[in-house]
């Protein structure tokens, strides 16, 4: 098995090689099999990450969805001093400024306690079909996800799905896998 650093480089590489063009079209099909899963669609308050990365599977069209229907959008803020993720609601897209790692967050805090969640969208590099999540490696989302119960769902590319991604103990598994083609109840 490769390890995690080989993984991250090889998977940058193959995700910056794609065209806006097919971000664009592999993002609303990911997007368009999003809607169609329960945990997703009846969840009032939701989590998600806000595409910043180059490639990444974008949800700035998720979060103007969710903000018309009157549901609350929640996106992470990246604590460096403490290393940890607070987490804020966001009422608009026009409110984002560049945060810490060139991540996206709102101008203004308003946190959300994290009882109130009720799903959440994380992001990847790569992930297996037991749900283990290949991320940047500075280790937010699985400190948050430590003591969380709640549906968790990684957005990917099909090419994002691997065989195996390493796994560590303090790795914490996502409950879905939503891609262009597929969603996939993760076995975790």
């Amino acid at each position: 098995m490769k390890s995690k650093t080989i993984l991250r480089e090889q998977l940058k590489v193959k995700r910056e090689a794609l065209s806006k063009k097919e971000c664009r079209e592999r993002s609303a099909l990911i997007f368009e099999n999003l809607v169609t899963l329960p945990e997703f669609f009846r969840a009032d308050v939701v989590h998600t990450y806000i595409s910043s990365k180059k490639n990444e599977v974008d949800t700035h069209e998720l979060i103007r969805l969710l903000l018309k229907h009157k549901k609350r959008v929640v996106v992470p803020i990246a604590d460096k001093m403490t290393k940890q993720m607070k987490h804020s609601e966001l009422f608009s897209l026009s409110e984002l400024i560049g945060g810490a790692y060139g991540i996206l967050e709102p101008r203004m805090y308003r946190p959300v306690p994290v009882e109130d969640i009720q799903v959440i969208i994380v992001p990847a590099l790569a992930v297996d079909k037991n749900g283990n999540r290949l991320g940047f490696g500075a280790g937010f989302y699985d400190r948050f996800l430590h003591d969380v119960q709640l549906p968790v769902i990684s957005l990917v590319y099909d090419f994002q799905v691997i065989h195996e991604v390493p796994k560590e103990v303090t790795d914490i598994p996502v409950s879905f896998i939503v891609t262009e083609n597929e969603i996939i109840r993760c076995r975790n």
